[in-house]
């Protein structure tokens, strides 16, 4: 009789030896931008194999928070998952599913081998307002945390609610996803007293948040790799993107307007230089920096055209396609003779000058969208303070060179009206009372057919003031 008795006793202990050689309560916790996960170790008062339970809770930060889910594996393929998403009613469905490859919607799983139970979250004041908080908990595995006590995760985060309770709904593609570490080794962190209403308000007059509880030793949310690990392929793609496309318009095409504005009144060449940099160098970079972008967020498993930088970069090349054409629009009338020669101006023109400029001030803020996404799309900390200072300091160095450039357009003006091309012997001097052509009035007069003409095809011609002297 005596063995019976012991026998919940023996099981007790053989259980235990699974667990760490610790008795407080274990648990992790981390966050990222879109989601925060809360997990510990925990007991549920009955003697077997069951002892000890996993709770998770997770936290959606990024609205909307259409469905959030944990995966046990490396990667989605393969991979037991648990999908919680809101429903309307304020309770929320939990789903089990089974990974598939080539990005496949993750099969409904009816009878999973450790069942997830939905649990009320445990109250909490550092989450931000607006978040939503769901938990669940299921039988720990124990003899895989006896040999690592690092539980290697999962997580996904999409934007569409399935809008119903029925477990085997329909999910839409996730919008970001990643993995995390869960380290059961670590003392779990009590949460703090449920939240009393009052937001705590920061000195700007908006909203701040206290960090999380054990926000100095946390898990770390890997939206793709870790901070201090090598670039992966996803990142590699992201950083292509960016300088490639950085280069082209915030580089490339400002050099291009600005020689335009700038050596247009000196040389005659100045056009050739403007289409060389504007079109056959910067319209291979572009196009590749550009395809790069829809890569990236394939290589994560994301959606495309989500986010306004997303929706905005779809835009901003057709207008530089559409730009380059109407340049290519304007030399081939000019060069045709179809430009009646007391308009140098013409409006299609003037939409050139300002179309490039649009494009250029509408690059600015699409760099500038892509740099404060480098820490949502890999998961590692945002830029360092520089990149952004280098922007600042070039949305205004590129202005002020424009602008200053404009103080030639007396000196253009001059020059189209007296049919004149820059460059040569006789050229107009940038103070008009030192230009030789102005004393030189016969020149006008007696070769204005070829000044007509020479503006027509782009060629320079020379006079040699010995000779308009002796006419």
């Amino acid at each position: 009789m005596l063995l019976p008795s012991l026998l919940p006793a023996i099981i007790s202990l053989l259980c235990l030896q699974y667990l760490p050689k610790v008795s407080a309560l274990k648990g992790d916790s981390g966050c990222n931008t879109f989601i925060c996960v809360n997990a510990t170790l925990g007991e549920n008062n009955r003697i077997t194999c069951n002892y000890y339970s996993s709770q998770y809770q997770l936290t959606g930060l990024y609205p909307p928070i259409g469905w959030l889910a944990l995966g046990w594996g490396g990667k989605m393929e393969g991979t037991p998952m648990v999908v919680v998403w809101p429903n309307d009613d304020g309770t929320f469905s939990l789903s089990h599913r089974y990974g598939r490859p080539n990005h496949v919607e993750p099969v409904f799983i009816p009878t999973p081998l450790r069942v997830a139970r939905a649990i009320p979250p445990g109250a909490s004041s550092w989450h931000p307002e607006g978040s939503i908080r769901m938990a669940f908990d299921m039988r720990a595995n124990l003899t895989a945390l006896a040999d690592d006590p690092v539980e290697h995760l999962i997580w996904a985060y999409g934007m569409t609610n399935p809008g119903s309770k029925l477990l085997n709904t329909e999910l839409l593609a996730h919008y970001q996803a990643g993995f995390l570490n869960i380290d059961f080794s670590k003392e779990a962190v009590p949460m703090p007293p449920p939240f009393d209403g009052q937001q705590t308000t920061s000195g700007n007059g908006g909203n701040s948040v206290p960090p999380p509880p054990n926000a100095g030793n946390s898990a770390t949310v890997h939206s793709t790799v870790g901070p201090t690990t090598a670039f992966g392929g996803h990142e590699k793609l992201i950083v292509a993107h960016g300088v490639l496309l950085s280069f082209g318009f915030l580089v490339l095409l400002p050099a291009g307007s600005l020689i335009a504005r700038w050596s247009r009144t000196f040389t005659v060449k100045w056009f050739k230089a403007h289409s060389i940099i504007n079109m056959s160098i910067a319209l291979p970079i572009i196009v590749i920096g550009w395809l790069f972008g829809p890569l990236a967020v394939a290589s994560s498993e994301g959606s495309h055209f989500l986010s306004t930088h997303q929706i905005c970069g779809l835009f901003l090349p057709p207008l530089y396609f559409l730009q380059i054409w109407l340049g290519r629009y304007i030399h081939r009338r000019k060069a045709e003779g179809l430009v009646p020669k007391d308009v140098p101006h013409p409006p299609s023109n003037l939409l050139h000058a300002g179309f490039g400029l649009l494009i250029i001030g509408f690059a600015f803020f699409q760099v500038r969208s892509g740099l404060e996404l480098w820490d949502k799309a890999t998961g590692r900390d945002p830029l360092d303070d520089w990149c952004h200072d280098l922007w600042l300091a070039w949305t205004v160095v590129l202005p002020v060179a424009y602008i200053a450039g404009l103080s030639l357009l007396p000196r253009q003006f001059y020059q189209e009206r007296m049919q004149v091309m820059p460059g040569g012997s006789f050229y107009v001097a940038l103070d008009r009372a030192d230009s030789p052509l102005l004393s030189e009035a016969g020149i006008y007069g007696e070769s204005h057919a070829q000044f007509t003409n020479s503006r027509a095809t782009m060629d320079p011609v020379t006079f040699r003031a010995s000779e308009a002297q002796n006419q």
